[in-house]
């Protein structure tokens, strides 16, 4: 007697979206979602007919499958998330964080116009909407598939995207519905600038370890009031999850090279390809991470330095002479000083001497201590918040005359 196929067919994909695209058709309002429940069937359908392709498509957002499938594959997770129903979208968020964490898709993706009608920006774009609706569990959910994604080496955001990211996490931190989503928010964040840095040291997507955050360690001064319970367990094993969750899945990594190209985790050759190749559905053109820009460095280290940027901005936001003592802006910028000071206790060699990082450092603190010293000088019964963004301020001038 022949084996019962599984759910979802014999793909690495399909054994993923198999399970989650049936728990969404259980779970789903069939009268008000019927396009919803009729994707998803469609969906089902196909993965059971799928075999993966010899060779992987470069232009596919599912390089183990041809570009139109991966695009009617995904299509249903987009759907399931526009439902704003906790029940449907917590297995489309489960599916994404899967399939991140076997690196089964990949885009190359930017916030231009030219991308917005792409499958995988979409999909991007639905998951950081979900922050709005007000739910505690998609909260987190959105945090855990958002790290997941730049964890990653095939899901590649670049700068302004990166920064995109940034702000649905920033704005989770000052504003998260509970004090155990604004410490994974935090946690995240601090996750993301060590998986960025580490890659702007190697030039390279494919790093091998990356540092995991200590979620204790990150509330040893601030932010110590938001822990509720277990929270600083429960985020840690959030993190956790994510960074370990692909590290024993062999079947699907690479290393070997060959003679036209290197080829990456996914199995997916990385060759030169054309002006305006298209990868992943993302529209995007060349996804070579060493490519030269005009500064002189790669794209992917361009990229690391736009994130840098922001956060300096970020750290010298000013409150109007209405709302002096803005306590949400103050915790918008302490958090931005933390997270730079991350990235100097954790930065290798090429990072501390870049011209740029470095002129950025200069500016970021001149600015910070000539407006701050003032404050200071007019006020003598300041909260310790204050005080300890000012010593991060002085901890950092330090680190950058170093």
């Amino acid at each position: 007697m022949a084996s019962m196929q599984p759910l979802g067919g014999s793909t690495r994909c399909g054994r993923v979206l198999g399970p989650c695209l049936d728990k969404i058709i259980k779970n789903v309002a069939w009268r008000r979602h019927s396009h919803l429940v009729s994707a998803c069937k469609s969906a089902i359908d196909k993965l059971e007919t799928l075999t993966e392709l010899p060779s992987p498509s470069i232009s596919s957002a599912i390089p183990s499958l041809a570009d139109s499938d991966a695009n009617s594959l995904l299509s249903p997770l987009i759907l399931a998330l526009e439902t704003a129903s906790p029940k449907v979208i917590d297995p489309a968020m489960d599916a994404l964080f899967r399939l991140f964490s076997l690196n089964l898709i990949r885009f190359d993706l930017d916030r231009s116009e030219s991308n917005s009608n792409s499958v995988v920006y979409q999909l991007m774009e639905s998951v950081c909407k979900c922050c709005s609706l007000g739910d505690e569990g998609i909260e987190l959910n959105v945090m855990k598939v958002l790290l997941s994604a730049v964890r990653s080496p095939n899901a590649v955001f670049r700068g302004d995207y990166l920064n995109h990211i940034v702000k649905i996490c920033y704005n989770v931190y000052l504003g998260g519905l509970n004090g155990t989503n604004q410490i994974c928010a935090k946690a995240v964040l601090a996750q993301i600038v060590l998986i960025v840095f580490a890659r702007v040291e190697e030039d390279s997507m494919c790093v091998n370890n990356f540092k995991t955050v200590s979620v204790s360690e990150l509330l040893e001064f601030t932010d110590r009031n938001l822990s509720e319970g277990n929270s600083v367990q429960l985020v840690q094993n959030l993190i956790n999850e994510v960074m370990e969750a692909n590290q024993g899945v062999e079947e699907i990594k690479g290393s070997e090279k060959t003679q036209n190209g290197d080829v990456d985790d996914s199995g997916i050759k990385v060759e030169e390809k054309g002006e305006g190749a298209d990868v992943g559905g993302s529209g995007n053109g060349d996804v070579d991470n060493n490519k030269q820009e005009a500064s002189g460095e790669s794209q992917l280290r361009e990229d690391g330095f736009m994130l840098f940027k922001n956060l300096s901005k970020l750290s010298m936001k000013f409150s109007s002479q209405d709302h002096s003592d803005d306590q949400i802006l103050l915790r918008g910028k302490i958090v931005s000083l933390e997270l730079l000071k991350v990235i100097m206790d954790n930065g290798g060699p090429v990072w501390r001497t870049n011209d740029r990082q470095i002129s950025e450092h200069y500016q970021t603190v001149f600015v910070l201590i000539l407006v701050e010293e003032q404050r200071f000088v007019s006020n003598d019964h300041l909260p310790a918040p204050v005080f300890y963004f000012y010593e991060l301020i002085v901890q950092i001038q330090i680190r950058v005359e170093s």
